[in-house]
C-alpha cells in the first residue's frame, strides 16, 4: 500500500488571462488574519485553493458547491487615490450544454 500526502495547492496567477477550471468543493469565510474568503476547487482530482478578493468575492456570489467553474484573472483595474489597484476576475459557470463541433 502506498500513501501520498494530500497537499492542497494555492492558485497563483501572474498574467492577464491566466485561468483555473475546476469543481467548487467548498467556500470558507473569515480565513486567516485578513478574514478572507477561501474557495477550494477540485482540479485534476486535486484540491486547489483560491484566495478571495473584493471583486472575486462579488463574482462568486450565487455559485454553488458542486458547480464546474472557470476563474480568469483579467489584470489590474484602476487604482483609486490611497488604494491599491483592484484585481479583476471573470467567473463563469458551466451550463452543462455540450457543444457540437461539427
Amino acid at each position: 500500500m502506498v500513501f501520498n500526502e494530500n497537499k492542497p495547492g494555492i492558485w497563483t496567477y501572474e498574467n492577464d488571462e491566466d485561468f483555473i477550471i475546476g469543481v467548487l468543493l467548498k467556500i470558507e469565510h473569515d480565513v486567516g488574519p485578513s478574514k478572507s474568503m477561501l474557495y477550494t476547487l477540485s482540479v485534476d482530482e486535486k484540491p486547489i485553493s483560491v484566495w478571495g478578493s473584493t471583486i472575486l468575492d462579488q463574482r462568486m456570489l450565487g455559485i454553488k458547491v458542486g458547480g464546474l467553474i472557470r476563474i480568469t484573472y483579467k489584470g489590474l483595474g484602476e487604482a483609486k487615490p490611497g488604494l491599491n489597484a483592484p484585481k479583476i476576475f471573470k467567473v463563469e459557470l458551466d451550463d452543462g450544454i455540450v457543444e457540437d463541433k461539427e
